[in-house]
């Protein structure tokens, strides 16, 4: 029964991301899937409600970090482009990174926007978890004499946050995730570079 569900999400998160988002049916589910149309309305009632499961699991669930300690900025920065890194090495590992470019991940964000009741406040929410996450580090990173303390620490958060979006821009120049990522931790180790003591 899981592994039924699993399939539909799958399915559905693949045909939201590389189509927008009135051109999936319930129907091209089915079809891709391999399912019949009372196993997809045994777990979803409506094509809403799956949008809304897919967003869940790889928009809303795909952003929530585990509270991992850190000793320094640096530390933080190192973790997140690992982080970054395995992520990219998963998908190329099930042969999803081809299909998964970052402008479609932004495209199903901003549908979740239309098309998910209540996804502003919680993608709000989300928003000032991570700058919350960052700063919070960076204050530290002041304390203990890590970097400057002439910094507006959620600014100097924000700015880390930003890089995240340039993901998108770098693999539209370069072409491939792979350059994207690259690129990544060149700017979050450069712009640390900048703010070091």
């Amino acid at each position: 029964m899981k592994e039924t569900k699993d399939i539909i999400l799958a399915t559905a998160y693949k045909m939201f991301l590389n189509n927008n988002y009135e051109a999936v049916t319930i129907n091209s589910i089915i079809k891709e899937a391999g399912i019949t149309k009372g196993g997809i309305y045994h777990h979803y009632s409506s094509k809403e409600e799956l949008f809304k499961a897919v967003i869940d699991k790889y928009v809303i669930n795909a952003k929530t970090h585990s509270a991992v300690e850190f000793l320094s900025l640096n530390e933080m920065i190192e973790y997140t482009i690992k982080e970054a890194e395995n992520h990219i090495q998963k998908k190329t590992k099930n042969n999803d990174c081809d299909q998964i470019l970052p402008a479609q991940h932004i495209s199903l964000f901003m549908a979740a926007f239309k098309y998910y009741p209540g996804f502003t406040k919680i993608g709000s929410i989300s928003y000032r978890y991570e700058v919350e996450k960052w700063r919070s580090i960076i204050e530290m990173a002041i304390k203990n004499g890590e970097i400057r303390n002439d910094l507006d620490s959620e600014i100097a958060a924000i700015n880390f946050l930003t890089v995240g979006t340039n993901v998108v821009i770098n693999a539209l120049l370069g072409g491939s995730i792979e350059y994207a990522i690259t690129m990544y931790a060149k700017q979050l180790r450069e712009l640390y570079k900048c703010i070091k003591v």
